[in-house]
């Protein structure tokens, strides 16, 4: 397993409220977390940055226990991270005026062994990209109003991408007390996989995401990601973790 990380402010923005955390502790254990934050200029970074530290440190914390684990207590371990950040972010917001509204949205995959696990809140996405194939799929599914319309069938999947609150997000980490997110398993062994906020989603197709993939090695696809998103209108920040398996 090898991996590139990048962040980028874009073009319309004046700080970054993405964080993302990327890394491989041993051969029994990888990490890897984008999040992007809610709440205005200085609280979605507040929010995403809070998050980051909270997980991967409950994480580092677990290592060996997580080496030994089963399936279902590393399940339990990832939940009980989210928890902690969730609880954390929560008290900010309720303690302190300047952030109310504050709040994030987390994609993670953590690899025990050989297996990989992932959890998702918010729109931040994980794909699966496997080039040889010519084959690009969404793995996480967006906690987003309009997809909740999608599932009721009362707007197509064709008019989710201009429908006027299409931003509007059902699900973040921080907003309510209590947060739950089923963790589930990956069952792949080759190709990639990439973790990414909506600044990438927003401004880049799949289609021309899996071009990048196709076109480019290991080592410039972040920045290519993070290049493509900026020629395209630069409209959010963009943060993009390319995972090769």
């Amino acid at each position: 397993m090898r991996f590139v990380a990048k962040t980028d402010v874009g073009k319309k923005r004046k700080n970054n409220e993405d964080s993302f955390f990327a890394k491989i502790f041993d051969k029994d254990l990888a990490l890897f977390i984008v999040a992007d934050g809610l709440g205005g200029y200085e609280g979605g970074e507040i929010a995403s940055n809070v998050l980051v530290k909270k997980v991967s440190s409950y994480i580092e914390e677990s290592k060996k226990v997580l080496v030994n684990a089963s399936e279902q207590k590393i399940k339990n371990i990832l939940n009980v991270s989210l928890l902690l950040a969730n609880d954390e972010i929560y008290k900010i917001e309720k303690t302190d005026e300047r952030y109310k509204g504050m709040g994030t949205t987390i994609v993670v995959v953590l690899q025990v062994k050989n297996k990989l696990f992932y959890l998702s809140v918010g729109d931040s996405r994980i794909y699966y990209i496997s080039p040889k194939d010519s084959r690009i799929e969404q793995v996480t599914i967006d906690d987003t109003y309009v997809n909740e319309l999608i599932k009721t069938k009362v707007i197509t999947e064709e008019e989710a991408k201009t429908h006027p609150q299409k931003h509007v997000l059902t699900k973040a980490v921080g907003i309510v007390k209590n947060i739950s997110a089923e963790v589930k398993t990956l069952d792949v062994k080759s190709g990639y996989l990439l973790l990414c906020s909506d600044g990438v989603t927003n401004t880049i197709s799949t289609d021309e995401l899996l071009n990048l993939f196709e076109k480019n090695s290991l080592d410039d696809l972040a920045d290519k990601i993070i290049d493509t998103a900026n020629n395209n209108g630069g409209i959010d920040n963009i943060t993009a973790i390319v995972i090769e398996l």
